[in-house]
């Protein structure tokens, strides 16, 4: 039976169900597929980038992490890039005969950015594209005051004190910066040059963590989200994605 073009999923990541939406292009051929990961809280889910992709031929996956918008289990920062895995899972598991497994890339917008990153390591993925990403969590002030207003109120099982020590511990460990380095498929950083919530400092430090290698774009004026600014972004990531991974296996 032909797919309409999108359909809820859901799929178990250490014992949670993840739930999310699957953007389908047209025919039931194997297409290439990008998991689209959205940030935190994740008010911006980038839905007009999944439509857009649809329309270039690709399928797009937005998928919740544990304790995110209606995501079983409870959030936690050091465990979004096993759930990033968990959708590689169900992405290569044969479910949909439309998806390639073996053409995936990973789209993150802010700390789906920095989740892309500690994720884009897998064999599995063909590409890599950040926007806005955090990736140095030790220079950004994210504490509980900043929680209490901005992001816990969406998320379950994550205190305010919680956040502020977990995300404590996050700038501490090993991170995106050092599995930059080591990331063998293409990488896009896209960011704004005025985000004043994740500074331009952090996509700068990323660019030097892999050796110049990646394609670095900054926008001169749009804000974290380039709320004002997404037909930019998105024929920046649509074509850049093109570019890097093949159309046809």
């Amino acid at each position: 039976m032909p797919h309409e073009g999108q359909t809820g999923v859901y799929f178990d990541s250490a014992g949670s169900r993840l739930i999310g939406t699957l953007f389908l292009a047209k025919g039931d051929e194997p297409k290439p597929t990008a998991i689209v990961m959205h940030g935190l809280p994740g008010i911006e889910k980038n839905h007009d980038l999944c439509h857009a992709l649809r329309g270039e031929g690709w399928n797009a996956l937005v998928f919740h992490y544990r304790g995110s918008w209606g995501s079983g289990g409870d959030y936690r920062f050091d465990q979004l890039p096993d759930d990033a895995r968990a959708a590689l899972d169900y992405l290569s598991s044969g479910a949909h005969p439309s998806v390639d497994a073996r053409r995936i890339a990973l789209v993150g917008h802010s700390m789906g950015g920095w989740t892309a990153l500690m994720a884009g390591t897998d064999e599995r993925v063909r590409a890599v594209a950040t926007i806005g990403a955090v990736t140095d969590p030790a220079r950004l002030p994210f504490d509980a005051g900043m929680a209490e207003q901005s992001f816990t109120p969406y998320l379950h099982g994550i205190s305010p004190h919680e956040f502020e020590e977990q995300w404590a511990a996050l700038g501490a460990a090993e991170g995106a910066l050092q599995r930059a380095a080591s990331l063998s498929s293409p990488l896009l950083i896209t960011h704004a040059r005025t985000d004043e919530v994740v500074s331009v400092e952090q996509a700068k430090l990323l660019h030097e963590a892999c050796g110049g290698r990646a394609r670095l774009e900054l926008h001169a004026d749009a804000n974290h989200a380039f709320v004002w600014h997404r037909p930019w972004l998105v024929n920046l990531v649509t074509g850049w994605l093109r570019e890097v991974v093949p159309a046809t296996p």
